[in-house]
């Protein structure tokens, strides 16, 4: 009877600790959709989003211990293709799918370093989508969650990130379009760098849960605005809790 009951709280906690991730996983997929509205406001064109999630995946005792870890991963990421183990720096292993349409690459890699007579595990998922269409993002959306909560363990942190151009004349200086584009998010300014052709502000809105902090208060947006020159369009990139991307 002891056993029983025992057992029964633990699949209330695991079944808990699933809808957590599910829900936490479908707020950073709105907080996509929320930056591509804010581009479209401002007349942005859409070239490419991201996802980027890590989290611990544990202790092992030594290299057989990883080759489980990475054999319960691949077991659980179908479809995937995987590259030799790299036994060089650390021990890393990455595999990589990509969506029917070609449009959508996911890549998990599982690293593992010593530490402390022990090896210590992480995991990292990255989404990459090139343009925005509307259908395969919100097809993709309701599977990145279940595969959030499948392939990880315990707290992890997302960053969202996407880039556009303006490719026509903008009506406005760079730093008057980075700051339009805050108030979208209700966010006030933490930091910003303000260059000829670049400009580039750090943020916090209150509509977003997630944070980090820095040496002045904390911030969950980052905006980035550069001007590829004389008759070139201008990048815009926006990111949550910060951009992970080059820009």
């Amino acid at each position: 009877m002891k056993k029983s009951i025992i057992l029964f709280f633990a699949i209330i906690l695991l079944v808990h600790s699933y809808e957590s991730v599910l829900a936490r996983e479908a707020a950073n997929i709105s907080k996509i959709s929320d930056m591509k509205q804010a581009m479209d406001e401002q007349g942005i064109i859409v070239k490419k989003w991201s996802l980027y999630t890590k989290g611990s995946a544990g202790f092992t005792s030594d290299l057989n211990g990883y080759r489980q870890k990475a054999a319960l991963l691949k077991n659980a990421a179908k479809g995937y293709k995987w590259n030799n183990m790299n036994m060089q720096e650390h021990l890393k292993i990455t595999g990589v799918r990509y969506s029917q349409a070609g449009s959508i690459k996911e890549r998990l890699t599982l690293v593992g370093y010593p530490q402390k007579e022990k090896l210590a595990t992480y995991l990292v998922y990255a989404v990459e989508g090139k343009g925005w269409n509307k259908n395969q993002f919100q097809h993709f959306a309701r599977s990145f969650q279940s595969r959030v909560a499948t392939y990880f363990e315990g707290k992890t942190s997302t960053f969202s990130c996407i880039t556009g151009v303006h490719s026509g004349t903008m009506d406005v200086g760079l730093y008057k379009q980075a700051l339009e584009l805050m108030t979208t998010f209700s966010a006030v300014p933490v930091e910003e760098l303000k260059e000829e052709t670049f400009v580039s502000i750090s943020a916090y809105t209150k509509h977003w849960d997630e944070k980090i902090n820095t040496a002045h208060k904390a911030m969950n947006l980052q905006i980035a605005i550069r001007n590829q020159g004389m008759g070139g369009q201008t990048a815009v990139t926006i990111g949550t809790p910060i951009i992970t991307s080059e820009y």
